[in-house]
Parts: structure tokens; C-alpha cells; sequence
């Protein structure tokens, strides 16, 4: 790979600066990671002005180096720009903790294609609550994802098998699944296992969701504890 010339199809992850007019910038594309150099990246005559920006969808062309340096940018072509974010708080914060979850998460390689089609159609879930084309809540669009992530973690939780005839089910962090009694264990009501089995979708009452919320943050908590900051400011912010 080193040495090539790749053409990619890649979603912006993060910009940050490298030098007074030059950016690094992170890219996820559907074979993995990505961290590329744009040299001269705002200078008033550059060729990358306007052309990336975090959410944006590009094709990229990229001269790769070896494993672990960063890459040299040679291209990018916008290709869907997800404008309508900036003017909404609330969409742009939940885009904004859908590009880190996949950040730290997605693997490298072949299987990181799910990963971008995930990723994608969730900006563009984003992008749609933004323009009031999609009059969904934010915060099921945001369990919903994570049920999504933690599935393609191999971690997805089995909330499908409670008590439907019980107030609630004992529901195991250390197995993900209701019934097992061996470690650390949440009550999950009904409501919540039904509305969290059908993927985040069709609550009953507005009180639903946050309860799911609650009961999602300590699974995370218990699996992946570096995202749980990030997630508490990011509840705060769309609920």
C-alpha cells in the first residue's frame, strides 16, 4: 500500500491544525481510518478551501505512506456537504458523537464497511432532523445508533428475551441478556426492553426513551467507559 496512489470515498471525521496553513485531517472511508497532510490547507489560493469539512462526504485522492505516518492529500471533491447541521445545535452535537463513536471503534480492513454505511446514513439522519425533513427525536436516533455500534462491536445486548408478563427483568451488563443472575445486574422495565428490542423505535411515552437512555449508558459504561463523558454532555445537550 505504501507508495500507492488511493482513490477513496470517505466521510470527514475531525480537521485540526498541523502548522499556520496546513490541516491533518481524519477521515473514515470503507476500508478503514484514515489520516491525511493537506498542505497549504488555508491559504487564500489553496485548492482544498471549502472542499472538507467535518461531516462532509468526499471523494479523496491520497498518496499513501507507510503504516502509521500520515498521508498526503492530493485531492477532494465534495460529494454530500450535510450544510443544514450548522444551523442546528442539537443535530450537529449528535453527528458530532456519531463521528467519535466510530472513531474509536471502527477496525481497520474489510469490515469497516458497515461502519461507513452506518456512519453515513446516520449524518444523513442528522442532516434531515436539521431541516425538518425528518421529525424523529434525537435521542431515539442516537439509541438507535448505539444499538447499531454495539452490534457491529460484537457486543449487541439481547433485549428481546424479558419477562413479558413482570413490571421488569433483571438484565445482566456481563452477558447483555435478561436471566442471568452472575455479576452486576440493572432492572429493566417492560416498556423499556420492548422499546429497546425493536431497535430504539415506537416508544410509548416520552418517558421511554430516557428511561432506555439510562439503561444503555451504564451497558456502555460497563463495555467501552472512555465514551461515558462524552455521552452525559451529549444527552444534556439533545434531550
Amino acid at each position: 500500500m505504501a507508495g500507492e496512489t488511493i482513490r477513496a470515498e470517505a466521510v470527514c471525521l475531525d480537521v485540526r491544525p498541523w502548522s499556520r496553513t496546513s490541516h491533518i485531517v481524519s477521515w473514515l472511508t470503507p476500508s478503514g481510518k484514515v489520516a491525511t497532510v493537506v498542505k497549504g490547507a488555508v491559504r487564500p489560493k489553496s485548492a482544498f478551501l471549502g472542499q472538507y469539512d467535518l461531516n462532509y462526504t468526499c471523494e479523496i485522492l491520497y498518496y499513501a505512506r507507510a503504516k502509521g505516518e500520515l498521508h498526503a492529500l492530493r485531492d477532494c471533491v465534495p460529494l454530500e456537504l450535510r450544510e443544514g447541521l450548522r444551523g442546528d445545535y442539537r443535530a450537529l452535537t449528535l453527528a458530532g458523537y456519531f463521528r467519535r463513536l466510530v472513531s474509536e471503534l471502527a477496525p481497520m480492513g474489510s469490515e469497516c464497511e458497515m461502519w461507513y454505511e452506518a456512519l453515513t446514513r446516520r449524518l444523513d439522519f442528522c442532516a434531515s432532523l436539521a431541516s425538518g425533513k425528518d421529525s424523529s427525536s434525537p435521542l431515539s436516533g442516537m439509541l438507535g445508533f448505539e444499538l447499531e455500534v454495539l452490534r457491529l462491536s460484537g457486543l449487541a445486548p439481547d433485549f428481546a428475551n424479558y419477562d413479558k408478563s413482570a413490571g421488569w427483568s433483571a438484565f445482566s451488563l456481563e452477558n447483555g441478556t435478561f436471566g442471568a443472575n452472575e455479576g452486576r445486574c440493572i432492572r429493566v422495565s417492560r416498556e423499556v426492553a420492548e422499546y429497546l428490542a425493536d431497535g430504539a423505535e415506537n416508544a410509548r411515552n416520552s418517558q421511554t426513551p430516557l428511561d432506555a437512555a439510562r439503561a444503555i449508558g451504564v451497558f456502555y459504561q460497563f463495555h467501552l467507559d472512555s465514551l461515558s463523558v462524552a455521552r452525559r454532555e451529549v444527552l444534556k445537550m439533545i434531550s
